[in-house]
């Protein structure tokens, strides 16, 4: 389960125990780890804060059976519960943190900030994190690495690194941002065993959960079954970028595929895909053209590759006006938003939006670091004002929906950190979404695919030259493997 601050808090509540009594729980779990991995001789360091973190760290050393030291970081415990924790330690095993205690330590543990910590670290923290940071000792942190937020994404550049970060009962979304931040090399649930009293709006995705939901073709299928995925897109010097649309959507199967282009690249994407039906256009056609492709979609993709279109933005406006179906904007698309996203508010079928993080603080009006930090909350908030779907793109691409639905993805690679990559995905998912009748879900279903076959094509290609164009080979071996 992913759950957030709000909703651990709740859980914490409803759980029957004392703060005190969870203080107990998550310090003897953590001893027991400790004991059974490290002799009595050990020397085992804690850091920690005044909060009840901080309170989780001084439970934890009641019950270890090693060699243990506490280095206090600003001060002593200020909640009753991390008081009496700290009543149990002798005064001799506590001392203000100084980086040489640190030098003899077989095992440091970070109990500073917990998840409820917010903002960016003090001056003086951040140097007594990079000192930590710097000696490349075994680190392991107890539920949030200090220096880092549970929900948004933000993380202080000084953050503790760990080596295994011991997520309390539940992970929080900071910890499926591991490709994002790099804090910790792996993170395991410290499990409470507390009651789970509260839904979560995170959404999690994987092999047997993508093929439980993608459909299996009846017998009694033809082409028409599942309707007609429409890409719209490309342009002078960027044929490419349509091409790679029609490859994702082949890619997932879509049985009927219309592809809208303007004249001047039409044989050179039809002289690579044969199954495909064309419909070029230009300057005085594109609406003829466009208008009962529109009405015949099961699901439409604009956008790729069409920074030199004709007719652009009418192009845009007629999509978002007339369709009834899933529309996938990407690319061009969404540099047609920038200060023009109350458009949004205007139209009549589910849009989804696929922005890389550049495209993402152009369309907010924010400076790009401002989304980096707080990419979850930006993602959530822009979804639900616009009634709109968000995949913000990145190492861990997010996904909100406008009902506050979440979706972190975990799978993919470097390998994807190439040109065409973004078309790729944008074709995936028009493929998906004709076939699939949960939005939400077919967009998630989309992103976790596209990074899934990066990770399973590494067992063929190199990561430094991964070729994109093999997806449909790959996902062959998927669909035989689930007798698809």
């Amino acid at each position: 389960m992913i759950i957030d601050t709000i909703g651990m808090q709740k859980i914490e509540q409803d759980a029957g125990y004392a703060s005190q009594q969870l203080m107990e729980k998550v310090g003897q779990k953590m001893a027991a780890i400790i004991n059974a991995q490290y002799p009595s001789e050990a020397n085992i360091v804690i850091l920690c804060g005044k909060g009840n973190n901080g309170g989780d760290g001084y439970a934890l050393a009641s019950f270890l059976h090693t060699h243990y030291m506490i280095l206090t970081i600003e001060g002593s415990p200020k909640s009753k519960e991390a008081q009496l924790a700290a009543s149990k330690i002798p005064a001799s095993n506590i001392h203000t943190f100084d980086t040489h205690y640190l030098h003899g330590a077989d095992l440091i543990i970070d109990a500073v900030y917990g998840f409820s910590y917010h903002g960016k670290l003090k001056n003086e923290i951040k140097k007594i994190f990079r000192s930590v940071n710097a000696l490349h000792k075994e680190v392991w942190s107890i539920d949030i690495n200090s220096g880092a937020e549970a929900d948004t994404g933000y993380c202080d550049l000084d953050a503790m690194h760990s080596n295994i970060t011991y997520a309390i009962e539940c992970l929080k979304p900071f910890h499926l941002l591991k490709k994002e931040h790099a804090l910790f090399n792996k993170v395991e649930i410290l499990p409470l065993n507390l009651k789970h009293t509260v839904s979560s709006p995170y959404h999690t995705m994987n092999e047997e959960l993508f093929f439980k939901f993608f459909p299996k073709k009846a017998q009694n299928a033809y082409k028409g079954t599942y309707g007609k995925t429409l890409l719209v897109g490309g342009g002078y010097g960027t044929a490419g970028a349509l091409s790679l649309n029609i490859l994702g959507a082949k890619t997932v199967g879509a049985p009927y595929i219309n592809v809208a282009c303007p004249d001047e690249i039409y044989t050179i994407v039809a002289s690579h895909h044969i199954t495909p039906v064309f419909h070029p256009f230009g300057h005085a056609t594109w609406q003829e053209t466009l208008t009962p492709l529109i009405h015949d979609a099961k699901a439409i993709a604009y956008g790729s590759g069409a920074q030199k279109l004709s007719r652009k933005t009418e192009c845009l406006d007629k999509i978002l006006q007339e369709s009834t179906c899933p529309v996938v904007l990407d690319a061009e698309a969404l540099r047609l938003l920038v200060h023009n996203t109350w458009i949004l508010r205007f139209v009549n079928c589910p849009v989804i939006l696929t922005p890389h993080l550049g495209e993402f603080a152009a369309i907010c009006n924010q400076p790009i670091e401002v989304i980096r930090d707080h990419k979850i909350e930006y993602a959530k908030q822009f979804s639900q004002k616009y009634k709109v779907y968000v995949v913000l793109k990145g190492p861990n691409t997010i996904v909100a929906s406008p009902n506050g639905e979440m979706y972190i993805n975990e799978s993919g690679n470097q390998a994807l950190a190439q040109a065409g990559s973004g078309d790729l995905l944008t074709g995936i998912m028009a493929g998906i979404l004709t076939m699939t009748h949960d939005i939400f879900t077919a967009v998630c279903m989309a992103v976790w695919l596209h990074g899934y076959l990066a990770d399973y094509g590494l067992k063929y290609y190199s990561m430094a030259n991964f070729p994109i164009e093999q997806y449909p080979q790959l996902m062959n071996e998927l669909f035989k493997k689930h007798a698809l």
